[in-house]
């Protein structure tokens, strides 16, 4: 088992997690089943005033605190290159136990997405008594407690048997292969001589969600114009899961590429160690999008009558963050390459 101080702290973290994660799901399991059988008003209002609010903060702490565990598995990761034989990147850190860490790699932006959701939907609606609303709050936090106590296993197994035993291979034989996924779909989409167009295309569909973006800011009065609204916000939902079709292949295509001022190196978890700042380059494209995702949940679990008419401005910002974080993001990009073609 190899250890460094950010995998003690993550594998802290993934202990801590597993067992309030347990007691936090059997509480709202107990308290969802008591505020359903409860008949009278009376009865209702002292289980949300005694049971209710004391599980919500109590939520709210522990999955703001299991935030911090996506950025610190690849902290600790990276910690790891070093002590392990062959390994030159983060890349080669994940073929110790390849199969386990995919699946982490995935589950992990899924929790951070629903953990800043659930965050999200209880600000808006903390001082909201409706029955429903609480109810659906309950069953999203139980679903929330599932996937974070399937995360927190999983980070203790591959942490647990993480060793330096096993010989890996660097990132280049397959990452910079020329059947890997990303090319391939790029030559089906743009054709063989593909990057400037594709980062054409990644400018052009940032800059596009940008504008999507600053378009619903703008459109603060939208209390009464429900169907608009929700054209809006599928039209955002939409644009931003293309977005981030798009950032996914131009990344490792021609971004990585240029910022590391290896024109024939594709690895992204190099771009991480080679350029410091490209964490937050990721980082902040992922918050900017996934705010599109925030914004339509809140609209498809919530009504402007449970929310006390507060819902269109709790949306105008979250789009505002969005617009921030893209807008930081594509900037950090641009300074980048006009830095790199110097």
């Amino acid at each position: 088992m190899l250890l460094n101080p950010l995998s003690i702290t993550t594998l802290s973290f993934a202990l801590i997690s597993s067992v309030l994660t347990l007691y936090g799901g059997f509480w709202a399991f107990k308290v969802g089943g008591n505020l359903k059988r409860s008949m009278t008003a009376a009865v209702r209002h002292n289980a949300l005033g005694k049971r209710i609010n004391p599980l919500f903060w109590f939520a709210s702490v522990v999955l703001v605190v299991r935030l911090f565990s996506y950025p610190l598995f690849y902290g600790a990761l990276q910690g790891f290159v070093k002590d392990v034989d062959g390994a030159m990147c983060i890349y080669g850190v994940t073929q110790v136990l390849p199969n386990l860490c995919t699946f982490l790699e995935f589950i992990k932006p899924l929790v951070f997405f629903s953990i800043g959701g659930w965050l999200i939907l209880h600000s808006l609606t903390r001082r909201c008594k409706n029955q429903s609303l609480v109810l659906r709050k309950l069953t999203f936090l139980m679903g929330i407690s599932a996937v974070i106590l399937v995360d927190s296993i999983g980070d203790l197994f591959f942490f647990l048997n993480m060793n330096c035993d096993t010989q890996v291979t660097c990132c280049t034989p397959t990452i910079d292969s020329p059947y890997r996924i990303s090319m391939t779909m790029c030559r089906y989409l743009l054709g063989q001589r593909y990057e400037q167009p594709l980062l054409l295309v990644y400018y052009l569909s940032n800059l596009a969600l940008l504008g999507v973006a600053g378009y619903l800011i703008k459109k603060k009065k939208l209390e009464g114009k429900v169907a608009r609204r929700k054209r809006s916000l599928g039209l955002g939902l939409f644009l931003g899961v293309t977005n981030l079709f798009l950032t996914a292949l131009a990344l490792p295509e021609v971004i990585a590429p240029r910022l590391m001022n290896l024109p024939y190196h594709h690895c992204p978890y190099c771009l991480l160690q080679y350029v410091p700042d490209s964490s937050l380059i990721i980082g902040f494209f992922m918050l900017g999008t996934f705010g599109f995702g925030w914004a339509f949940g809140l609209e498809v679990v919530t009504t402007d009558k449970e929310t006390a008419g507060n819902l269109s401005r709790y949306l105008n910002k979250i789009y505002r963050f969005s617009f921030f974080g893209l807008g930081l993001s594509l900037g950090m990009v641009t300074l980048h390459l006009l830095w790199c073609g110097r």
